[in-house]
């Protein structure tokens, strides 16, 4: 039986990375057949629970070295692990762990369905060509990514794929009915979903969101949904949201206060009728579930997916504005059965372009 080690932002209560390493998880058992995966998480037992898997410290150098010794393949990713914009370190951290693998224990290592930059540092950028250079297969999840990889002198071969989460199998619709149904007192009216993150150059995003929750449920007759991602941090912004509202939109307004795991988080949006998120996964799981998204940029990755589905670039959130969003929302609700037609066809080609870099794993572990 082969032995793989993942490594990426794992065990932070972050649904989005979560839902990339259950994505990786699933995509490789289906090609692979039984396999021995270890996870370096920051949590490793809920890891090894929620994921069925086993699981290590990610800061243990010794339980760390130990697995590279007997492993078969690294698989670093997915997600944002190579950029320097939200952490100065952990760049530092996801290099470390190529470098102890390829250069200390000589093993396979692969890259895998991650979106690459901002890489803004001068010596990061260096050092970050340098290692990619020397491992085994780079898979991005977009061309941004690829053409980043390139302008750090990268010159291997690159295969451009898609985000890992469109290796999960949809759950069914009745698990989020069951959290609507318990955190709404509304009923039969169309759900708006809601995801938001607190960032640098957003100073007014409690404001203007709960401008746009009025709005939806004044103009539009609408519930909107408060989502958070990265639960604790996220939680956050979305009580200062409530806060922000009249006292008679404060009850037409739903919070998901608790925290959910992935199935629960995509069957959710999935009962969505529209999804507003300024989180990446926000707008993937919504697409996913085949629910039309409108997004609010705060990084380059936002752009970058939004443009795979020949979408117009979203409202940068220094830019933010309740208004200009609105109008977006309401045409998007308006013609939503024609954006779902054309969503559908998106949402296939992610899912087949997501078997490509499973069985990407699959050949390395053959060679």
């Amino acid at each position: 039986m082969h032995k793989i080690l993942i490594s990426g932002y794992y065990g932070f209560n972050n649904v989005g990375d979560e839902a990339i390493l259950k994505g990786l998880i699933e995509g490789i058992k289906r090609v692979e057949g039984p396999i021995d995966i270890v996870v370096l998480s920051q949590h490793p037992e809920f890891t090894s629970k929620k994921h069925e898997v086993r699981s290590i410290k990610r800061t243990n150098l010794l339980h760390i070295f130990k697995e590279m010794k007997n492993m078969d393949l690294l698989v670093s990713g997915g997600g944002s692990l190579f950029q320097d914009v939200t952490s100065k370190r952990s760049i530092a951290y996801y290099i470390g762990v190529i470098w102890f693998a390829k250069r200390l224990f000589k093993k396979k290592v692969m890259i895998y369905s991650q979106g690459i930059g901002p890489v803004n540092k001068k010596y990061n950028r260096w050092l970050l060509g340098k290692i990619l250079n020397t491992i085994d297969f780079i898979n991005v999840r977009d061309e941004k990514s690829k053409l980043e990889l390139e302008s750090l002198g990268v010159t291997k071969e690159i295969l451009v794929t898609t985000d890992t989460v469109f290796g999960i199998s949809k759950p069914p619709l009745e698990m989020g009915k069951a959290v609507l149904e318990k955190k709404s007192k509304i009923k039969g009216k169309p759900y708006i979903g809601i995801s938001v993150r607190h960032w640098k150059t957003g100073n007014n995003i409690a404001e203007e969101m709960a401008k746009l929750c009025t709005d939806i449920v004044q103009d539009m007759d609408c519930v909107p949904v408060l989502i958070p991602f990265h639960f604790y941090k996220d939680l956050k912004l979305m009580e200062s949201i409530h806060k922000n509202l009249d006292k008679d939109i404060k009850d037409k307004v739903v919070i998901i206060d608790e925290y959910l795991y992935v199935e629960d988080y995509l069957s959710l949006i999935g009962n969505m009728d529209i999804m507003v998120a300024m989180r990446l996964h926000g707008l993937i799981f919504s697409v996913l579930m085949g629910v039309y998204p409108v997004g609010i940029s705060y990084d380059p990755k936002i752009q970058s997916f939004l443009h795979m589905m020949d979408r117009e670039d979203a409202m940068e959130v220094e830019n933010l504005n309740a208004e200009m969003l609105y109008k977006e929302l309401k045409d998007a609700f308006i013609n939503k059965e024609e954006n779902t037609i054309k969503l559908k066809e998106y949402q296939n080609k992610f899912i087949e372009l997501a078997d490509t870099h499973n069985h990407k794993v699959y050949d390395l572990l053959s060679q």
